[in-house]
């Protein structure tokens, strides 16, 4: 294994078994992310164990690892997300960001420091990131230019501007 623990990042999940080969149902998070031949999982200590891929339906989203080859083995590492190093995630866009740079960033409102990202809920059509803040509360912000108005990802400062009442939430 190359690097450290937070060099990798949750690339997607392995899900059931198909057939008795051996074969897993797999999904994919990061639209085109092209697998690469390596891939990770946890062990119960939570150490990083390596598996490498010998076949992939990107089609059919099924994937087939060395050394298993039948159900039973198969069946150990089903149900599981799996880790790829973060630097063979696609590129993205200037104005997009993966989820896992976005955690643990502070939160900046006019010079200071209002609270930490702990979520971003992307489920709906606009991305809203939510901040644990300073007082406590858990609050939501839409993750748009109109409130978000720079990520600096090297200092791991997210700078805000906030809709009146917004603390008063």
């Amino acid at each position: 294994m190359t690097g450290k623990k937070e060099d990798f990042v949750i690339a997607g999940k392995i899900h059931g078994t198909h057939g008795v080969r051996g074969d897993l149902k797999i999904e994919i998070f990061p639209p085109n992310l092209k697998l690469p031949e390596v891939i990770y999982i946890k062990d119960k200590e939570g150490n990083l164990v390596p598996l490498y891929v010998e076949a992939y339906s990107k089609k059919k989203n099924l994937i087939k690892f060395k050394g298993y080859d039948d159900l039973d083995k198969a069946k150990k590492i089903k149900h599981r997300y799996f880790y790829i190093e973060s630097s063979k995630l696609p590129e993205l866009d200037k104005d997009q960001f993966y989820e896992y740079q976005l955690l643990d960033m502070d939160v900046v409102y006019n010079g200071k420091i209002i609270g930490k990202i702990v979520k971003v809920d992307d489920r709906l059509s606009t991305a809203y990131l939510i901040i644990k803040c300073a007082d406590e509360k858990i609050r939501h912000i839409p993750f748009i230019n109109e409130f978000v108005k720079d990520v600096d990802l090297e200092n791991k400062k997210l700078i805000v501007e906030l809709p009146e009442g917004w603390f008063s939430l």
